[in-house]
């Protein structure tokens, strides 16, 4: 990321920032304002799949 509201990739899995409620959108629909907490809820997700 080079500024705050680029999208965030981790791991191949891209969050894409929406405008309308100025956060991050999850791949189970919800919209994250904080952007740390969209990437660590981002690592956590890729980590459940990887393991299943």
């Amino acid at each position: 990321m080079k500024h705050a509201h680029d999208d965030i990739v981790v791991h191949g899995l891209r969050l894409t920032f929406i405008v309308g409620p100025n956060g991050w959108l999850m791949p189970w629909g919800d919209v994250i304002r904080n952007q740390l907490k969209a990437q660590r809820l981002a690592e956590e997700y890729i980590n459940r799949q990887e393991a299943a």
